[in-house]
């Protein structure tokens, strides 16, 4: 079984997530604070791979130790993202990250 969590930039964490977690946290950081206004995901395989989004939809993707930069349109794409993250489709989101 892969290892997941999620984790909240003003602290709040949560081990063996699933979609309607993500959905939550989606929904939490639109209230948040800017200072507050981000969280993460992470599935660990043999390595940890990581989505962070901030509350104004940039994103830190980082797969195998490589950081890409990416600014998502919309939250529904932000769902999408990790959606697959939690699927291990790393390599349809780097598809989408180009």
């Amino acid at each position: 079984m892969t290892e997941n969590y999620i984790q909240y930039a003003s602290g709040f964490q949560k081990d063996n997530i699933d979609e309607a977690d993500i959905v939550k946290a989606i929904s939490d950081i639109q209230l948040m604070d800017d200072e507050h206004g981000a969280f993460w995901v992470s599935v660990i395989t043999d390595v940890e791979n990581v989505i962070e989004v901030n509350k104004d939809l940039s994103l830190s993707v980082i797969f195998g130790g490589q950081e890409t930069k990416y600014h998502a349109i919309d939250w529904k794409e932000v769902k999408e993202l990790y959606k697959l993250l939690l699927l291990e489709k790393f390599d349809e989101i780097a598809s989408i990250i180009k």
